[in-house]
């Protein structure tokens, strides 16, 4: 009787499946990347770089604006069929761009990229809103099955009460907000690092005063919500 999981597993892998000795992957298993987390993702993409720390420090600046981007846009991704994994959204990110024969820029990214700022700030407060909001209540607001409802289930494991890296990916994405520029793209260098460091000393500043750490995001978004006035 097959009772237990490795019974199961080998059952459904058949004892002819094997590589080099050991049993391979079945079939009906997903990639494994997509239980990878971001973080884990992006060390498996840095084994393949120079080693040296001049190389590898730069990139993970680019690592947190990317997984923060990532995290607020997954389920748009999910809804045009593709897999919503980190990998993936590095692997497209860079390639779908169009460019003309002179290597220039000559079409867009989808929509799921949110490259506006406009389409940025929503993600930003759609992510705060998961945080502030009891769990039960957010969820509550959506048809179970709907394109609603995974997106809003895909916000609340990222940065709801429950969420497993709750306060680091809200602070990921206060500060991609904080790195853009007025007239679009992004601070770099050591003006990036400077923003972050105030970022940084914001967060601890309402810390030392009381503040719960998961509304520094929607405290952030408050301070900087664009004026209404003429």
């Amino acid at each position: 009787m097959v009772n237990t999981w490795s019974d199961y597993a080998g059952a459904e892998l058949g004892a002819d499946q094997t590589v080099t000795g050991r049993r391979a992957r079945p079939d009906w298993l997903p990639d494994l990347a997509a239980y990878r987390t971001p973080q884990e993702e992006w060390q498996a993409f840095q084994s393949t770089m120079d080693p040296f720390w001049s190389t590898r420090a730069p990139m993970e600046d680019v690592a947190q604006n990317l997984s923060a981007r990532y995290l607020m846009g997954a389920p748009e991704i999910a809804a045009t069929g593709a897999t919503p994994t980190f990998t993936d959204y590095l692997s497209a990110y860079p390639g779908t761009m169009a460019r003309d024969a002179a290597g220039q820029a000559a079409g867009t990214y989808p929509t799921w990229y949110a490259e506006t700022p406009e389409a940025l700030r929503a993600r930003a407060i759609a992510a705060a809103t998961a945080s502030t909001t009891p769990t039960g209540t957010y969820l509550e607001g959506a048809i179970p099955g709907s394109e609603e409802f995974n997106r809003r289930a895909w916000l609340s494991s990222q940065f709801g009460q429950d969420a497993q890296n709750r306060t680091g990916n809200l602070r990921q994405v206060a500060n991609l907000m904080a790195l853009q520029r007025p007239g679009g793209g992004m601070h770099q260098g050591n003006m990036a690092n400077a923003i972050r460091n105030a970022m940084g000393n914001l967060y601890q500043q309402r810390i030392n005063q009381g503040q719960p750490k998961e509304s520094f995001l929607d405290w952030y978004l408050a301070q900087t919500r664009p004026s209404t006035t003429a």
